[in-house]
Parts: structure tokens; C-alpha cells; sequence
């Protein structure tokens, strides 16, 4: 946009200010199209659809230029450095151009460049930022299609900012999120990988296929990209480390839908509201793929992204890949869940109340774990209504507290689903090991108002 004039007009060409609409007799909010609303489907939320990029790029002759594309040319000539970058696959008009003095890093990996640029500096967490990328392209190429460049690059950029944004096969990364990180605490999430795993997985969840320009239109990407690291989180440390990355999640989303200005959406009909689309969407799509099965939602991604990958208009609606996850879900109880998470606003309080272990005469332990389960559906406001609760929940018991220092399986002593239902009931476990904490959801899978009450010390 900072290049050449844009063609046509868009929505964030409106105007934006609420107080402004309203004192020229405008609607105080703007919306997206409506899901029903089929006319938006002939465009993408971007805009434009997908095209071939021809870039050159001329700077000093001591920086390196960066654009989307496989580089064809580059020559550094009267003091100037030129390079030419040409796409091998179609792209969106929404792509950056970067050019500085990068110290550099390349790893080939299956054929595929992974390079990383960046302030010579700031090489802490540049080996980090490669192996992300691998384990990503290990997981992305598996289960969602292959990955349509030869090429993978991150590009560090200073702390103007702290974000991370995906073009074709370019990746700019503030170097406050990424490359100044401190990764060496075990106790806090490894965002570096998880930042990088996400980006990547924007290659085929907004490169591969892109939503229209309407309600849900973010869900088709942002979340996908989510699942997409979450996915790679949990192949590289273990589902038994999730909780920390969940309840990071969990609480980002339940602290910022209470500071929600206008009206809150279903994640089907989200209006690029960053809570829902990344907080709510990472723990939707977990919670899915532990239900229904990471291969039966993978399906259901692969069949969207095999109807849609670089097709023009019309381009897909959020409900078209929730209908494709409600054909995977194989019982009334998991159809239902799918209506719960993609379609209405749903929130579960599930508390673990004074669990307590008590020693028998053979050893072993008679453990008892009291729970407390409700179910409320919310409208935009906020307001909430108490629904029937009737599910099969995971139910723990552990040496150690999930989600702390270097939990992991060895610390799990039971773990099995239990029917659980509205209102109080008790669970009760022979042991032969002495449980130290117990819990239901104890990963918090679900989206619970309290994330802290779903695990106790056993007494």
C-alpha cells in the first residue's frame, strides 16, 4: 500500500471512528457482510485475489533486499545492490518488501531453503527460529498438502512494533517477539517456536486459501494458523505440556471479551476480533482435535483446502469448514460439541473441590475427587444462560502440577474421560501411587470462566 495506488474500494477505507459515524448520520459500527450474505463472496478480505509477483528491488550495495518470490537476479553494480524476485506460485496482492544490512542463516531442508535474516547481533534464537521451521514443514506437509514454495525466509525487523506477519514465503519478525526473546526459562512458553510455527502455517491457511470478505473470514486463517502451531507445539513437547500453552490462551481470551466494545461473535461469525480468532480459535480447534481426532480434523482442513487452494471467487465461508468438522464428529454428543464451539458462545465452569487420598491397608490409595460442572451460553453482551451439561471429560490425577516447571507424562498418575454432568458430583479412584494434585480438564480444553479451580492438592 505504500507502494502504488490501490484499485477499488475497501472497507478500511471507510470510515473507521465511531463517534465520527455517528455525528455524520453513519451506523456506529462498521460490519462485515453478514455470513448469509453470498454477494461477499465474490472477494477476499484483503481484496484482491490471487496473482504472479515480478519484483525488483534496487538499495545500497551493503544491504540485502527481500521480496516474495524465488530470487532470479542480484548483482551489486555503481553502488547499488539489485535483485529481481519472480513467484513460483500464485500469491495475493499483500506482500513487503525489506531491505538491511542481515546477517544470515540458511538451512536446506527437503529441498526447501530456510534461510533467517537478521541483525548480526541477534543471533540467540536464530537456530530456534530454523528448527521451527522444520518441525513445521514436517507436520504442515503431512497432513494439509505440500508447501508450494522452494523457499522460507524470516525477516527481522526492529521493535517499531512486536508482531509477526506472514507474506508468500516471507515472514517479517519484530525483533522484541522473536530475536531478543529469552527462551531459556523452562517455565515459560516458547514462543519463539510457537510465533515462528504460526507464521508458517500462514502459508497454507491465507496463502493456500483465503476467506471471503465477511463474518468468519479470519477463522479460515488466523485460527487455522494457530492450530496449526499448536499442533506442532504438541508433537514437539508432548500433550501432557499443552496446559501451559492453553491457559495462556484461555486467559487471553476470557480477560479481553470482558473489555469487548461492541458486541461479541461466535468464532464462525467473528469480525476479525483478535480474542476470538486467535485466543478463542487455539482452544476450539485443541479441544476438537482431542475429541474427534487429529486425523478427522485434519481431513476436514485437507478437503477445504483441496476445494479452494488458488481458486478465484467464490471464496470460502467460515460455515462451510465448520459443516466439514461436523461430518467427522461420529455421535450426537460430538455434533453437538462442533454447534458449541464454532457456533454459539459457550462457557463451561468446571472446578475440582477438595480432593483427598486416604491410605488402605493393601497400599494402596482410595482417592476421592469432588466436581463441580456447569454449562452457560452467552449472548453479544455478555449475558449468560445456564444450559444442561451432559459430556465425557478428562479426568486426572499427578505428582506434580500440570502446566508447572517440567511436567510431563512421568508425573501422570491416572488420566481417563469420565461422564460428567450439571451441578456436584464425586469421583472416586484406587491408586497405588499417592496422587500430590487432582483435577477435571485438568489441560484446560475447555473454556472455562476460572482456568486456576480445575486442579487441586489433594488433602
Amino acid at each position: 500500500m505504500e507502494i502504488a495506488p490501490a484499485i477499488g474500494m475497501g472497507r478500511d477505507m471507510l470510515l473507521q471512528d465511531r463517534a465520527k459515524r455517528r455525528k455524520y448520520g453513519l451506523p456506529a459500527e462498521l460490519h462485515p457482510a453478514k455470513l448469509e450474505d453470498l454477494s461477499a463472496t465474490r472477494s477476499t478480505y484483503f481484496g484482491g485475489g490471487w496473482t504472479t509477483a515480478d519484483i525488483t528491488v534496487s538499495t545500497v550495495a551493503d544491504q540485502t533486499p527481500i521480496a516474495p518470490g524465488r530470487k532470479i537476479f542480484d548483482q551489486v553494480a555503481n553502488g547499488r545492490r539489485t535483485a529481481r524476485f519472480v513467484s513460483d506460485a500464485p500469491i495475493l496482492t499483500f506482500f513487503s518488501i525489506q531491505s538491511a544490512r542481515y546477517a544470515e542463516r540458511h538451512r536446506l531442508y527437503k529441498g526447501i531453503d530456510l534461510g533467517i535474516y537478521y541483525h548480526p547481533a541477534h543471533a540467540w534464537n536464530v537456530d530456534r527460529m530454523l528448527n521451527a521451521l522444520q518441525h513445521g514443514l514436517d507436520y504442515y506437509q503431512a497432513n494439509f498438502g505440500p508447501y508450494q514454495f522452494k523457499q522460507a525466509r524470516i525477516i527481522e525487523f526492529p521493535a517499531y512494533d512486536s508482531f509477526a506477519q506472514a507474506f508468500a514465503n516471507t515472514m517479517p519478525y519484530s525483533e522484541a517477539i522473536g530475536f531478543t526473546a529469552d527462551a531459556t526459562d523452562k517455565d515459560a512458553i516458547d514462543y519463539v517456536t510457537y510465533v515462528t510455527a504460526h507464521e508458517l502455517g500462514h502459508q497454507w491457511w491465507a496463502h493456500q486459501i483465503i476467506g471471503a470478505d465477511m463474518q468468519g473470514g479470519t477463522m479460515l486463517s488466523e485460527t487455522l494458523a494457530q492450530y496449526s502451531a499448536l499442533m506442532v507445539m504438541k508433537h514437539l513437547y508432548g500433550e501432557d505440556a499443552m496446559r501451559r500453552f492453553l491457559k495462556f490462551e484461555l486467559d487471553g481470551y476470557l480477560r479481553r471479551r470482558g473489555g469487548e466494545g461492541i458486541e461479541e461473535q461466535p468464532l464462525e461469525r467473528v469480525e476479525n476480533q483478535q480474542y476470538i480468532h486467535y485466543n478463542k480459535g487455539s482452544l476450539v480447534m485443541y479441544l476438537l482435535q482431542d475429541r474427534l481426532g487429529e486425523d478427522a480434523v485434519n481431513r476436514a482442513l485437507r478437503s477445504i483446502l483441496d476445494k479452494y487452494r488458488f481458486k478465484g471467487a467464490p471464496y470460502p465461508r467460515s460455515i462451510e469448514l465448520v459443516d466439514a468438522f461436523r461430518n467427522e464428529a461420529k455421535t450426537p454428543e460430538d455434533k453437538a460439541l462442533v454447534a458449541d464451539l464454532f457456533e454459539r458462545i459457550t462457557v463451561y465452569d468446571l472446578k475440582a473441590d477438595a480432593p483427598t487420598a486416604v491410605r488402605r491397608k493393601d497400599g494402596k490409595w482410595d482417592v476421592t475427587l469432588p466436581v463441580e460442572a456447569h454449562k452457560y451460553y452467552a449472548d453479544g453482551k455478555g449475558n449468560e444462560k445456564e444450559s444442561a451439561f451432559a459430556d465425557r471429560i478428562a479426568i486426572g490425577l499427578f505428582t506434580a502440577e500440570p502446566g508447572r516447571g517440567a511436567f510431563d507424562r512421568k508425573n501422570v498418575v491416572l488420566m481417563e474421560r469420565r461422564p460428567v454432568k450439571s451441578g456436584r458430583q464425586i469421583f472416586r479412584f484406587v491408586t497405588a501411587q499417592k496422587p500430590s494434585f487432582a483435577g477435571v480438564d485438568p489441560y484446560n480444553f475447555y473454556i472455562d470462566r476460572n482456568s486456576d479451580d480445575n486442579v487441586a492438592p489433594v488433602g
